[in-house]
């Protein structure tokens, strides 16, 4: 959050990614620091065993949520 932020303010366009476990934190902490526009992406926390937990599943919805929100920046 604090990388996102300091690089918001320093001109710098940013994306943060957080579990979905962090998520209230991460709007209440870019609201105190008064930048409650800040572009967070959020994804589910795999749960279970190492080899069982779909990393790709979860990589695919941070990447079409990145694009997204890159694409919507650029319009």
């Amino acid at each position: 959050m604090r990388d996102g932020i300091n690089l918001e303010r320093a001109g710098v366009p940013a994306i943060v990614i957080s579990h979905d476990v962090f998520e209230k934190a991460a709007q209440a902490q870019s609201k105190a620091l008064d930048l409650a526009d800040l572009r967070v992406i959020v994804y589910n926390q795999p749960k279970g065993e190492a080899a069982d937990v779909e990393g790709a599943t979860a990589a695919r919805s941070v990447v079409d949520q990145l694009l997204k929100m890159v694409q919507d920046s650029a319009s």
